[in-house]
């Protein structure tokens, strides 16, 4: 039996195994680096694999009519669902981009949404990182630029969420899909339901958010 479907690993040892190295690691919610190395799993079929956790960034953008901005992911996990606007940690010289302004520029790329609409935004962290996905483990399709993850190793995700609350309507906000989204939309967080979403920890971000 294959351990993975569309390029994420199914097997639940092996998920529960790296969730809980990337816990163990205690990275932190500004963990310095865009990668770091969980060490080498064994597989069920034979031979091992290096695992890394890449830090990532979500965005939870907030307006006065009860409504949030998701994407249609392009890309596994979860193409073609909805999802927040987000992404990894840049990396510049060994030092990673604060996690805001990853969540920022994600949300610039991924939205088209104006920077200056953001510097009028109240922005807040939402708790702390997240280690614990064993719903997000992947296998890399190819040598990912800039990291030393190379084809065929195994991936986690780690992410930490910020509220970005705009005033009035985000309707009246002029929005336009990228990079790594298909199609952009505002969406009322009352008729949300977990089936929509790529990620499954994006719609309990929202709550905590919105609540």
């Amino acid at each position: 039996m294959d351990i993975f479907f569309e390029g994420m690993l199914v097997d639940p040892a092996l998920q529960t195994e790296i969730a809980a190295r990337c816990v163990a690691g205690n990275f932190g919610d500004e963990p310095g680096r865009a990668v770091h190395g969980l060490g080498r799993v064994n597989l069920p079929e034979g031979g091992e694999k290096p695992v890394w956790v890449c830090h990532a960034a979500d965005s939870v953008l907030l307006d006065d009519c009860g409504q949030t901005v998701l994407i249609t992911r392009l890309h596994n996990p979860g193409r073609g669902k909805q999802a927040l606007p987000g992404g990894l940690l840049d990396e510049v010289n060994g030092v990673a981009e604060t996690s805001l302004a990853a969540a920022l520029r994600e949300a610039m790329e991924e939205t088209g949404i104006g920077a200056e609409v953001l510097a009028r935004a109240d922005i807040r962290q939402l708790g702390h990182r997240r280690f614990a996905r064993p719903f997000d483990v992947r296998r890399a399709w190819n040598n990912l630029p800039g990291t030393p993850i190379a084809k065929d190793d195994l991936f986690t995700v780690s992410t930490l969420g910020f509220r970005i609350k705009i005033a009035g309507d985000l309707r009246d906000v002029a929005l336009l899909a990228g990079d790594d989204a298909t199609a952009v939309n505002v969406m009322r967080i009352a008729g949300l339901t977990a089936e929509q979403f790529a990620v499954p920890d994006h719609l309990p971000m929202i709550h905590a958010a919105a609540g």
